[in-house]
């Protein structure tokens, strides 16, 4: 086109932006100011509306404040339509008290303005104040339509419980607005939240013309609730009513089976997934990721990894968070440090992950430098990286330099008091680990079944039985807390090395616990510290019909028979390892240079002899 009016200009500019091409809209913006002799005859309220929708899309609150000194200088502001669409880019910008000086700016305001600022409340999560905002909207004699009820069910969900909700849907069901997929879904999505699976099925059924987003926000809702039958019966559902599924369905699909660690179902999901081209969309491959490294298949995280064109922060973190996990810690490190190369800025997520690994290998070295880099990018201060760094100084071994960074944290929560006390308890430090789980609860907060663990372990290695009960009983009675088993473990073993260990024996038969092998594994030790034999050939049977591959659970009786030196019964138990293709092995590492070589050691049961014992 040689000559280009308003009209041509702002059409496209109103395309790019209605696509979400937002960039190339402020492109031809700046392109329209550059080659237009007058630019203030181009630009009219649809011209701003669009530009504002661009800023809000891609988070530029900066433009949208200089746009926003243009549409005051040309007094366009007391437009409803540009009103609208800057109260909505703020919004969306997260600067809400930029929103509503707009909206108490304007003189004339419609129920579009009414919505719109609903709506960026319940985005900002401002529960209160979009209620109070809704009941100012009928004294001002506006009557409230389906936009307004599915933004007033949206911010109902930042309430503490679900009477607001439930008030709402009453009003819902009495004004007629069940009709509305809109109002259903945000229903559906509300009922979901407060994991009240009942009210959402019931919801969406009252739906009368159900569409995609309906039948994702229910599949949503039973991922929250970790029903992953359940969501897969719901997408069965909406491939019958012939809707393709898109990457939300699939991102809430894949959160209910990585819940379950359903491997069987969550590969039918991604079968699924490739069949509708969905796979190298950046939120779905995040959920891959997630859901593969979740059940231990890290060969197929990775693989689910290499289609993702554009990983972002969360794909980082996830991937190199699933290999911390499964134990991977130097392939752990060496993603964080690709992500690093490709100067992809890493968040506290991917950063803790990476703290995660180092911590794993123990390495000091590695843990300095990322001491380093973390205050180089500024993330030294953020409670979760601080955190991470307190557990990796204290599994390295230097439990001094962990407490001066705990102590020199400006923010502390209860995982980086549950690190602290975790790493003095390791350590032997029972004292020092006690005192600091007594400041924990002066400083006000609440232990955690993690704190439980590192106490019960502190009583454990000082031999503080009768604290060591009163600890697990406190839990237990006071906090509320079930214990698990590792609060199981711990007890057993802070009995059995005491010498209690008929009292740890009933206390483990009587746990719900009683089938784990590592609970018998436990008090198999004890009985080995203690050169029990009554109580350890009970203990090891167990452990051996549970685990008969486990390599430890001979070795202990094998040692507990020599200290009586009933060499026979030493031969029976080495011949029987033989049989069973059990073998000894150990592994330990060290740091040269920049490598760190590992060092396995294999020991066949036929080639030991057992008067070494």
């Amino acid at each position: 086109m040689v000559d280009k009016d308003a009209v041509s200009w702002n059409t496209m500019i109103s395309a790019y932006s209605q696509k979400g091409l937002y960039s190339e809209a402020l492109t031809v913006l700046l392109l329209m100011l550059k080659n237009a002799a007058d630019w203030k005859l181009l630009v009219n309220k649809f011209t701003f509306a669009s530009i504002f929708k661009a800023c809000a899309g891609l988070g530029w609150i900066r433009i949208g404040k200089a746009v926003h000194s243009c549409v005051i200088q040309l007094s366009v502001d007391s437009d409803c339509f540009v009103s609208g669409s800057m109260i909505d880019m703020y919004s969306k910008c997260g600067s809400i008290d930029e929103a509503r000086r707009v909206f108490d700016r304007m003189e004339n305001r419609d129920l579009v303005a009414w919505n719109g600022m609903i709506t960026g409340y319940s985005l900002n999560y401002f529960g209160e104040e979009a209620i109070k905002l809704f009941y100012q909207l009928q004294l001002e004699g506006f009557v409230p339509n389906g936009t307004t009820y599915s933004s007033i069910l949206k911010a109902s969900t930042c309430m503490l419980d679900c009477s607001a909700g439930r008030y709402f849907h009453a009003k819902v069901l009495k004004f007629g607005f069940l009709w509305d997929v809109f109002v259903g879904t945000a229903l559906v999505d509300m009922y979901s939240k407060y994991f009240d699976m009942v009210g959402a099925e019931g919801a969406f059924q009252d739906i009368t013309e159900r569409n995609l987003v309906s039948f994702n926000a229910l599949i949503t809702g039973y991922s929250l609730t970790g029903k992953y039958e359940e969501a897969l019966g719901i997408y069965v559902n909406l491939l019958a009513q012939n809707l393709r599924p898109d990457c939300f369905t699939f991102t809430g699909l894949f959160s209910a089976v990585s819940q379950s660690s359903n491997f069987q179902e969550g590969t039918q999901v991604h079968a699924h997934c490739l069949k509708f081209g969905l796979d190298a969309d950046i939120t779905v491959g995040n959920s891959i990721v997630t859901f593969y490294s979740k059940c231990g298949f890290m060969d197929s995280a990775l693989k689910s990894f290499e289609p993702v064109t554009r990983p972002n922060t969360v794909s980082w973190a996830g991937i190199v968070s699933g290999l911390a996990q499964n134990g991977d810690s130097e392939k752990a490190i060496e993603y964080f440090c690709k992500m690093h190369k490709l100067s992809v800025r890493p968040d506290e997520f991917s950063f803790s992950s990476a703290l995660k690994a180092v911590a794993n290998s123990a390495s000091a070295k590695h843990g300095r430098h990322m001491h380093a880099f973390a205050m180089k990018i500024g993330l030294e201060s953020n409670i979760l990286v601080g955190s991470a760094l307190v557990d990796v100084y204290s599994k390295c071994g230097m439990v001094e330099d962990s407490f001066r960074f705990f102590n020199e944290m400006p923010e502390k929560n209860v995982v980086s008091w549950n690190s602290i006390i975790m790493g003095f308890a390791h350590h032997g430090l029972t004292s020092k680990s006690l005192f600091l789980f007594q400041e924990m609860i002066k400083s006000g907060f609440i232990p955690t079944s993690i704190t439980f663990s590192a106490v019960l372990f502190a009583c454990g290695h000082a031999g503080l039985v009768e604290e060591g009960i009163n600890f697990y009983e406190t839990m237990v009675s006071y906090y509320g807390i079930s214990p698990s088993v590792e609060h199981c473990t711990c007890l057993v073993d802070l009995l059995g090395r005491a010498g209690y260990l008929h009292e740890a024996e009933n206390f483990l038969r009587s746990s719900p616990f009683s089938s784990d092998s590592g609970l018998w594994r436990s008090l198999l030790a004890a009985c080995g510290v203690q050169k029990n034999i009554e109580v350890g050939v009970r203990a090891a049977k167990e452990c051996l019909r549970l685990e008969p591959q486990d390599s430890t659970s001979y070795v202990i009786l094998c040692n507990i028979y020599a200290s009586k030196q009933l060499w026979d019964e030493v031969t029976r138990i080495r011949d029987l390892m033989s049989k069973m293709g059990v073998e000894e092995s150990g592994c330990s590492w060290i740091e040269a240079g920049d490598e760190t070589p590992r060092f396995v050691v294999r020991v066949d049961a036929k080639e030991v002899n057992t008067t070494s014992l």
